[in-house]
């Protein structure tokens, strides 16, 4: 078992780590470390910061979620460690590009419809027609037959193969870095990657034609100064970024990797208590919102570690 082991990361789901935490809870385990961590620079959701406070360590990507976490902890009385660690590629700004190229960044899920993916490709289009002294690519994040935590069922690559495009509109996979060192402008709704390209100095759009909305993960962005309409978005001059609002997600006073593995020697393995309760309340509150929504599949992402897989199962 995982008791052997030091240190334990959860890089799991909200129903797997509090299945994780309930079950140590219950067979009485005394566990090592545990750190967990999230996806993405925004996160944001209360409910999966909860989820997350039954660890010894908590690493947040930005201030206004390690605010978040420090409002919980409080609360609850919980002995949790929240550091704000930051999201690394976003430590130190750095001029990675000289490109002209603009990206749009595609995201399985983001949006989900059809319908919706097919306006979005035909504004991309229409932004390629009114600038056709630039560039324009569209980055895909799904490779051919790769396997996904959600199903990329609308490809902008099949929506594509019919239509008739611009000699400056491209359909393109390719790695990240490769695209950053030649991309002079970043379009997504809620991608990473606009976070990577801001740390480059690269400007950045959101867009916002389908509205600021949850399911398109872009509401921490209203106040950005960067959200922009495809139809009438100006690539020759881009908005500036607002100084306040980075603060807040992209440049945070994160802590230093000798910082980091000194408070490890120092962390209790003893898990916080009261988190097993609220962790409890979570799974029935998740199981009616799944049923409220009829949803048809559930796609997880597990940890590599086979070990606490086999935990959990």
């Amino acid at each position: 078992m995982y008791q052997n082991y030091d240190i334990v990361i959860l890089s799991l789901g909200n129903g797997l780590l509090t299945r994780f935490f309930r079950n140590s809870s219950k067979l009485n385990l005394t566990l090592p470390i545990v750190i967990t961590l999230f996806p993405g620079v925004i996160f944001g959701d209360s409910e999966s910061i909860i989820t997350r406070l039954g660890a010894n360590i908590l690493l947040f990507n930005n201030y206004y979620d390690y605010q978040i976490g420090n409002k919980f902890k409080e609360r609850y009385n919980l002995s949790c460690t929240n550091i704000l660690y930051g999201y690394p590629i976003l430590r130190k700004k750095h001029h990675c590009s000289d490109g002209n190229k603009v990206y749009f960044i595609d995201q399985v899920k983001i949006p989900d419809g059809k319908k919706e993916r097919l306006l979005i490709l035909k504004k991309l289009i229409a932004l390629a027609n009114r600038y056709p002294h630039k560039d324009l690519v569209l980055l895909l994040r799904v490779h051919q037959n790769d396997i996904t935590v959600h199903e990329d069922k609308y490809s902008y690559a099949e929506l594509a193969k019919n239509m008739k495009l611009p000699d400056n509109f491209k359909i393109e996979r390719k790695r990240t870095q490769d695209a950053l060192q030649e991309m002079g402008y970043c379009l997504s709704f809620s991608s990473t990657m606009l976070f990577e390209a801001e740390s480059c100095g690269i400007p950045i759009g959101v867009i916002s034609d389908l509205g600021v909305d949850k399911k398109y993960a872009n509401t921490h962005f209203k106040d950005s100064g960067v959200l922009v309409n495809l139809d009438t978005v100006d690539l020759d001059s881009p908005n500036t970024i607002n100084p306040t609002w980075a603060e807040l997600y992209t440049n945070p006073d994160s802590l230093s990797s000798k910082e980091f593995n000194q408070l490890l020697e120092v962390t209790s393995t003893q898990p916080p208590s009261l988190i097993i309760i609220l962790l409890q309340l979570m799974t029935f509150s998740l199981y009616l919102w799944f049923c409220y929504v009829n949803l048809k599949s559930l796609y997880i992402i597990l940890s590599n570690s086979l070990l606490i897989q086999n935990y959990i199962n």
